[in-house]
């Protein structure tokens, strides 16, 4: 209490991730002061750098979808960026289950065909754009595909700094304090940084991922549940002559992967270990490598005979009892996007489990949607 700042905003957005680059887009398109503030050097250098970016509209969780159909659309679209270029690799995509839910897939495509995103159920078929399918049911999303995720997250900030928002790389958040003169009935919040303390007149936002509020800056998240859990991916040579493929998530085995370029493909399979140390060095598991190569072999034949796998090793925000399962559906029907914290004025975003990347366009709307309601009821919390 009691320092001076040297910047007062409306709102000021902690993490310079793709969820905290799309809210500040957002917010200053609407004519909202907005200051970024991000630890590391650049962008994108959590977990959002190590996302595979892989983006579609299906989900077995009706929610997923309500947020990853209009981000996914934005995606596809040169005209809605700032560099009047798509950022999508428009190399299709696959979602494989068990023949039963062949009619679930027929449902849900039939729903994203009547929103206008080309979506189409594939049975019997041996293989679908490259991924066999060993027996399953595919839905295929001929325009969806990966985005590069650090690019998506600049391009991101460069729209807000265009509109007004400042960002600030190399500036750690050591504090949060009440300044106890906010507007709109609600108290400010000071953000305390290595850098000197910024004034948010309406709140702040933490784009941190919420284990990171929770054991850096004490910020206690009330919708509770949600965890650490790493993420380890492989990168592999296809060898001489195999085709390229296109995205893909085989709901059976957690498998999945996509194409990265001419000649490597990234594959992952879930790694089941929670809550673990956001600052703690994690060397990649051998053994889940391996493991990781058998699984999703099923889907990509020639995986065993690839050369240079490399594991790279992260982590993301999970709730315990998310699983992605399509008999997981009724699990996660109302998805909070904006999380009270036990802080008056201060916000944790949510981003569904480990799809900060493929939902975050339509995040950042919903989430500055709310905070522009909140202000307007004077003071009343999301």
């Amino acid at each position: 209490m009691g320092r001076p700042p040297s910047r007062v905003a409306d709102y000021v957005i902690v993490g310079a991730g793709i969820t905290g680059a799309a809210v500040a887009a957002q917010l200053t398109a609407g004519g909202v002061s907005t200051v970024v503030l991000e630890a590391g050097a650049g962008p994108a250098r959590g977990a959002t750098g190590s996302s595979g970016g892989m983006v579609r509209a299906y989900d077995p969780d009706p929610a997923i979808v309500r947020l990853a159909l209009p981000s996914v659309t934005r995606y596809a679209d040169p005209a809605a960026w700032i560099s009047q270029t798509a950022p999508l690799h428009k190399v299709g995509a696959v979602t494989l289950a068990a023949p039963e839910h062949a009619e679930a897939f027929e449902s849900a495509a039939a729903d994203l065909r009547a929103a206008g995103w080309p979506a189409e159920v594939v049975t019997g078929a041996h293989e679908v754009c490259g991924v066999r399918t060993s027996g399953a049911v595919a839905l295929l999303e001929p325009s969806a595909g990966w985005v590069d995720p650090v690019r998506v997250t600049s391009l991101l900030l460069d729209e807000a700094m265009a509109a007004g928002a400042e960002v600030r790389l190399g500036t750690r958040v050591t504090g949060l304090e009440p300044s106890a003169d906010g507007t709109d009935g609600a108290d400010g919040i000071d953000v305390v940084t290595d850098h000197g303390t910024i004034r948010a007149r309406h709140g702040v936002v933490l784009a941190t991922g919420a284990w990171a509020a929770r054991q850096k800056l004490g910020v206690t998240d009330t919708a509770g549940s949600v965890r650490t859990r790493s993420i380890q991916t492989a990168l592999v040579r296809r060898p001489s002559g195999v085709d390229y493929h296109c995205t893909f998530i085989d709901l059976r085995t957690g498998g999945y992967g996509k194409p990265v370029d001419d000649q490597t493909s990234l594959i992952g399979y879930p790694l089941l270990d929670w809550d673990v140390d956001p600052d703690a060095a994690m060397p990649p598991d051998d053994a889940h490598r391996a493991r990781t190569v058998d699984v999703v072999a099923e889907n990509l034949p020639w995986l065993h005979d690839a050369a240079d796998v490399t594991a790279i090793r992260s982590m993301d925000a999970f709730s315990s009892d998310g699983n992605g399962s399509l008999d997981n559906t009724d699990t996660h029907q109302t998805l909070v996007t904006l999380v009270a914290t036990g802080m008056p004025g201060v916000w944790l975003c949510r981003s569904g489990n480990g799809g900060g990347v493929r939902v975050a366009p339509e995040l950042g709307r919903q989430i500055a949607r709310t905070l522009t309601i909140r202000r307007r009821r004077n003071g009343a919390l999301p």
